[in-house]
């Protein structure tokens, strides 16, 4: 099985904010790569520490200039059957460029989309964004943005506890793990000013620098508690008592959001945070710091904690693991030899070939032979459904047909029946034609959330390609005993 390699950077300088995301993409990808390694410079002890709790291999790295640094990955740690990670502002074109040659997929972490990328898959977990925001210097990149596909630690993606209605008077300050401007103490001073707040919890991590000073000065406010590295469990814990919070405009407001949520209350601490930062006060999912002192001294405080708490559930629906193993299963597919097509009324003749096939006719669910005027009624009736969609798989190199995915909509879902000419078969091409079916039944039905196909247990290399295509199997029960159904999500 391919490698799943890490590169970030974090210290008090720059934050740990990188480092946290790849681990929580670490963790959430460790079904598909169980091998996982992650390269750092000169990491300090507790967060080498940390990482190799998380369960990946560390490897520091020489600290030396980016080029120098490319070329020492070639030589020494990369294979062509790696998919590496990069997350840091410094990883440019170039630096991409000159890895990309040695590896099976590269993938790109961004905030600023301000550079040209020479990576297969670009996430950025604001939302609103689209490839025209970005120059994809590498055939067939694919752009994954907003929430639905940022990546975070399991403690905040699910929860046991019920969520209630969130009380702002306890309020939550964490900006980031090492608040690299120093402003956990001036923002903890302010909400401490207002009368309508009885309890700030302030949160800092191992690469903060300031945690003695922070000491010194925290007895002279007895409602103030505060809390340093604490584990992903505990912090998601708190954050659920805490009915508002002080977040920095990164991966910690959203983890607040997908942990509980409530009255969220955003202060930037860097440049790269844009992006969040007006993508969920655009979406009403949070305000700005500016307005604390208006908004927690107000009546309505309470019934605003409510309503934001209630529009970040839907946001964070915590299907982001399941939407990006999908993805990263489908990045290592190759790019198919076939083009697809609508299905006109002239392939009538080509369709009922291929349904009466008795390969296909055996892992059909009805058995049967179809006769001609039954099927020119249906595919009549199919062509005229606005509901439906019926894709002709085309050879690229000789024009021959060679298959058929169609899909049936009905509100957020579109279920998918497919099938491959006989001389196309045995070359791995079903996993192709299900993903390349997937990304157009979601292209024009935007309204469609989720994907389904009902496969026979007995049809080995059908129930294969929807796992290779990204496919998963669903919890739901399937239409027939003896089938099993896979589900996409968009």
């Amino acid at each position: 099985m391919p490698r799943l390699l890490f590169r970030a950077d974090g210290n008090a300088r720059i934050g740990l904010g990188h480092v946290m995301r790849l681990l929580a993409l670490a963790e959430i990808l460790r079904p598909d790569f169980p091998e996982q390694l992650f390269l750092i410079r000169e990491p300090d002890e507790a967060l080498v520490q940390q990482l190799t709790a998380a369960g990946v291999v560390v490897q520091a790295l020489p600290n030396q200039p980016l080029p120098e640094e490319a070329a020492y990955l070639l030589r020494h740690l990369l294979r062509p059957t790696d998919v590496l990670v990069l997350d840091g502002y410094d990883f440019r074109y170039e630096y991409q460029n000159t890895v990309r040659g040695c590896l099976a997929r590269l993938i790109y972490l961004d905030d600023l989309h301000a550079y040209p990328l020479a990576a297969d898959l670009v996430l950025n977990p604001a939302g609103g964004l689209t490839l025209r925001q970005y120059q994809m210097r590498q055939p067939g990149a694919r752009l994954l943005s907003g929430p639905a596909y940022a990546p975070l630690r399991g403690a905040f993606r699910t929860s046991a506890a019920p969520i209630t209605a969130p009380n702002p008077a306890t309020v939550l300050v964490c900006l980031g793990g090492a608040d690299p401007t120093h402003q956990t103490q001036r923002v903890a001073a302010e909400l401490l000013a207002l009368p309508a707040v009885h309890r700030v919890h302030a949160v800092v991590g191992s690469a903060y620098v300031g945690w003695e000073s922070l000491q010194t000065w925290a007895p002279e406010h007895p409602r103030l508690t505060l809390h340093r590295n604490l584990p992903a469990p505990e912090l998601a814990a708190l954050m659920r008592q805490c009915g508002a919070a002080v977040c920095s405009a990164s991966t910690v407001s959203y983890e607040y959001c997908a942990a509980g949520g409530g009255l969220l209350l955003l202060l930037p601490t860097a440049d790269n945070q844009h992006d969040i930062d007006h993508y969920l006060r655009g979406a009403g999912l949070a305000r700005p710091f500016t307005a604390a002192a208006n908004i927690l001294t107000s009546p309505e405080a309470g019934r605003l904690a409510s309503s934001m708490q209630l529009a970040q559930r839907q946001v964070f629906d915590g299907l982001a693991p399941a939407r990006l193993r999908q993805e990263v299963r489908a990045l290592l597919l190759p790019p198919p030899p076939f083009y697809l097509r609508p299905v006109q009324p002239t392939d009538s003749n080509q369709l009922l070939t291929w349904t009466n096939d008795p390969a296909v006719r055996q892992f059909s669910f009805n058995p049967n032979p179809v006769a001609r005027p039954v099927h020119e009624q249906w595919l009549a009736a199919r062509l005229q459904d606005p509901n439906a969609l019926l894709l002709l798989a085309q050879d690229a190199a000789t024009g021959r047909p060679a298959g058929l995915i169609r899909y049936a909509v009905n509100g957020a879902e579109a279920t998918l029946s497919y099938l491959l000419d006989a001389e196309f078969r045995g070359r791995g091409l079903a996993p192709l034609l299900l993903l390349a079916g997937t990304r157009r039944v979601v292209e024009h039905f935007p309204a469609v959330h989720r994907v389904v196909g009902h496969v026979q247990q007995a049809n080995a290399a059908s129930v294969r390609a929807f796992e290779r295509a990204g496919y998963r199997l669903a919890a739901t029960p399937p239409p027939a005993p003896e089938s099993v159904t896979f589900t996409w999500l968009a």
